[in-house]
């Protein structure tokens, strides 16, 4: 199901008004996609009641990052196709992803009538915990999933993603390694698997999970990310070495250029070599672009503080907080800023 996979990155505005960049994994990343958009738009304004085409319009406006259109676009075609699950659930995850967990969870609960048998049914409660934010309740409704459907690699995935989200990176690697046992060749699980025995601190491992990722997708963004943070840990950053670190660097640019966590290995690669004042510059001129976009501030933060300019990383990690007061990785940051710089504050 996920062993084809292409990664995407797409900037959106929350509901809270912070701007975050969302990592898809694609089918397919549809080529020509200003052309096949006007394509769509006219073919819809000629023939209104075309629903095929019209969710070929609403899974490209998805793809692209036009989630408020593609909302719309999928409102219309559920009035039309009220039995397809499908539509449902993509509706409510894109939903949830901008932060508007309580329509997400009236569209899930709206779905629970429409599962096709009860391993459906507890996957779907299982994504309504995660709205909830009750991950413990949403690791038993996956389980309880993976218990009528074993094979079914959809209900490892969202097991092993929720597992990340609560820090049990060894159960998640046991996950990973389930769907890896499924499906050899799937990007997914080894990105994710890369991911947890990092975590751990089993960095041979990792590696080589990320060498078989990087055979299937060998010019993949986020496979050439984790490619250069290795090269980071064994201080590939001067002469030559350094030299093909930047260029690998530069080409991950070209694919993602508004995501902020390229932004930051560009800096650290700066700071890392001694260029302090090069690396923060980076972030700087990063945020000033995006100046609602959480995930840059908090690697602006860590940029600074990593430079010693604690006054500014603490400013900076409360202005990420401020825009994302929700997520856990900004929470720990402020806590460790915030002491190193010894500065009082409210929660």
């Amino acid at each position: 199901m996920f062993a084809n996979s292409v990664t995407s990155m797409v900037l959106l505005t929350r509901a809270s008004g912070a701007e975050i960049s969302i990592n898809l994994f694609l089918n397919q990343k549809t080529t020509r996609q200003q052309q096949k958009l006007n394509t769509l738009i006219k073919y819809i304004q000629e023939y209104p009641s075309g629903w095929k085409k019209r969710l070929e319009l609403a899974d490209l406006l998805y793809e692209i990052g036009n989630w408020e259109q593609a909302i719309e676009q999928y409102y219309q075609l559920i009035e039309r196709q009220s039995h397809r699950l499908d539509l449902q659930l993509k509706l409510a995850k894109i939903l949830q992803l901008m932060g508007k967990e309580t329509e997400a969870v009236t569209i899930y609960q709206n779905t629970l009538s429409l599962a096709p048998n009860q391993a459906t049914y507890h996957h779907i409660q299982g994504l309504i915990a995660v709205c909830q934010g009750d991950i413990l309740e949403a690791i038993n409704c996956f389980q309880s999933a993976i218990s009528l459907e074993p094979n079914q690699a959809v209900h490892w995935l969202a097991l092993g993603q929720v597992q990340m989200e609560a820090d049990k990176a060894e159960q998640a690697l046991q996950t990973f390694d389930r769907i890896l046992s499924l499906q050899p060749h799937d990007l997914i699980a080894l990105i994710y698997s890369h991911d947890g025995l990092i975590a751990i601190g089993n960095l041979e491992e990792a590696q080589q999970r990320l060498e078989e990722a990087r055979k299937i997708a060998p010019k993949d963004w986020q496979v050439l990310k984790r490619l250069i943070e290795h090269r980071f840990r064994f201080k590939l950053l001067l002469d030559e070495a350094g030299k093909e670190t930047l260029k690998t660097i530069k080409y991950v640019l070209k694919l993602s250029p508004n995501s902020p966590e390229i932004q930051a290995i560009l800096a650290n690669y700066y700071v890392l070599r001694g260029e302090k004042k090069r690396g923060i510059k980076v972030l700087e001129e990063f945020t000033q672009k995006h100046h609602n976009n959480p995930i840059s501030w908090y690697y602006y933060a860590h940029c600074l503080r990593d430079a010693g300019v604690m006054q500014e990383a603490a400013e900076a990690i409360l202005k990420a907080d401020q825009l994302f007061p929700e997520n856990k990785s900004i929470s720990r940051a402020k806590l460790e800023i915030l002491s190193g710089a010894r500065i009082n504050f409210v929660s």
